[in-house]
């Protein structure tokens, strides 16, 4: 049966040693929670420092242990709920279920480890049929690439052998070896571990949270000392996600403004924080910049990666000079761009920056794609004598099978009221995805007034038509 080699994402993860005085027996609960419970996915290091404990200090282990495995984003608390405990023990369940009536607990054969792991696999093919007597039949599971996972398998598939009584093949050592470093990725906090105090007892976890940094205690007391407000964009990610990409607009008036070469400056850092429909915190974003101030207000960006969804998010700015603050709340529905189905969005910039290196303290660093940066323009506020861009991207055309390419058509319009006054060609694409950037485009020769410039992008292998619109004000 095939065990095929697979590739895992590098990661240093290292725990500190444990000095600790002389271990303590482990007690029956101990024991069940070490060789029962957490079995698959514990790391040899942690099993070691485990038994090197006092018995007082193991409870405070495994608050340590599934803390360094907490998604929550919140790094100054941990809170009640950890979404991966809660995931483990309920696939736990499922596992000691479904794999159940072998010679041990379902969760401690191949079968259960692999899938606590890797979760269910992609297929499951059976060699034979069970037996009469209800024994199983020798299995192959397979595994798959996904965007958005950082697991990627050689060849993009992984195939795992396994049989009647769910186990691995006697020469599996190195495979069972590359399967418990994939258990270290779900490892994301590292900066918890198992360090001993003065006091020869194990640091407790409360005690090895960082200090809130002045950003997130704005985040949390939700002050407001000027006015802000914000705006959101949204684009599609490599790994298939959505990364929404906002601009935080204030006040600078009696901030330290800096002059320099390219115009006026002001150090800030920007913060945000998007919360679920239940108030879970799901992602946050923290960044110092030198913020582009014009007319007395402050322009800076924001990026948050999130799955589509409705949402609340609090951002704002901090002066670090200062440390005067302000966020404001706004909810959100991010959309789904990795549905399969034809989609699109448009933005309308001040310029295209093309040809820079990455540099997420830039003050429009979360408006970065590639080596291209979107400069945005907030508001969409525009006079006669500046120029715009129309940026714009779509997704997930289809291909045709005769001629292996897809067929895609784009056009781009600008109408004052319902009039036209400018157009773009229409633009083929043989690609799934694309998008261009359509400027500059001069407004000096437009009269002041309300614009639309509505994108249009046709499929002509499934001969669908998506449209997107947005508006600007020329002054």
């Amino acid at each position: 049966m095939p065990v095929r080699t697979l590739l895992w994402l590098a990661v240093g993860l290292s725990l500190a040693p444990v000095a600790a005085p002389a271990a303590d027996k482990l007690s029956k609960e101990d024991k069940k929670w070490l060789e029962e419970e957490v079995s698959p996915i514990i790391l040899p290091t942690e099993e070691k420092a485990f038994k090197d404990l006092k018995s007082q200090d193991r409870l405070e282990f495994q608050k340590i242990f599934w803390a360094r495995r907490d998604p929550n984003p919140d790094l100054e608390a941990v809170k009640p709920e950890n979404a991966y405990k809660a995931e483990y023990y309920q696939l736990k369940a499922e596992v000691d279920k479904r794999f159940a009536g072998l010679r041990r607990s379902g969760a401690l054969t191949d079968c259960g480890r692999i899938y606590l792991v890797l979760g269910e696999p992609d297929e499951v093919r059976r060699e034979g049929q069970p037996d009469g007597a209800g024994r199983r039949s020798s299995e192959t599971w397979f595994y798959r690439d996904k965007p958005s996972s950082p697991i990627k398998f050689a060849g993009g598939e992984l195939q795992v052998g396994l049989d009647e009584n769910c186990e691995l093949p006697l020469d599996a050592g190195r495979f069972r070896e590359q399967i418990r470093r994939i258990a270290e990725l779900k490892i994301i906090r590292p900066d918890l571990d198992y360090r001993i105090g003065k006091d020869g007892r194990l640091v407790k976890l409360v005690d090895q949270l960082p200090r809130p940094s002045p950003a997130r205690t704005l985040l949390k007391d939700g002050r407001k000392d000027f006015a802000i407000e914000t705006e959101d964009h949204y684009l599609k990610v490599a790994d298939g996600g959505t990364a929404l990409v906002g601009l935080v607009h204030g006040d600078a008036a009696g901030m330290s403004v800096q002059e320099g070469a390219g115009g006026q400056t002001v150090k800030l850092t920007v913060t945000a924080l998007a919360s679920d429909a239940e108030g879970k915190a799901t992602a946050t974003y923290e960044q110092a910049t030198n913020a582009v101030v014009k007319d007395g207000r402050f322009l800076a960006a924001y990026r948050l990666g999130l799955t589509p969804g409705k949402y609340t998010v609090r951002a704002g700015a901090i002066e670090i000079s200062s440390m005067k603050g302000a966020v404001v709340d706004h909810p959100v529905e991010v959309p789904d761009f990795n549905t399969g189905e034809l989609s699109a969005t448009l933005i309308i910039t001040a310029d295209m920056e093309e040809n820079v290196t990455f540099d997420l303290a830039h003050p429009f660093g979360a408006f970065q794609l590639g080596n291209s940066r979107i400069i945005p323009r907030f508001g969409g506020a525009f006079t006669t004598k500046d120029s715009l861009f129309f940026f714009y991207q779509f997704y997930d055309a289809r291909v045709d099978e005769q001629t292996a390419k897809a067929s895609v058509v784009a056009s781009v319009t600008m109408k004052k009221g319902d009039k036209p006054v400018a157009r773009a060609g229409d633009q083929p694409f043989e690609a799934t995805i694309g998008g261009t950037v359509i400027g500059p485009v001069p407004l000096e020769k437009y009269e002041p007034g309300s614009y639309r410039v509505e994108l249009k992008v046709t499929d002509n292998v499934t001969k669908k038509t998506v449209e997107q619109a947005v508006a600007f004000e020329l002054k």
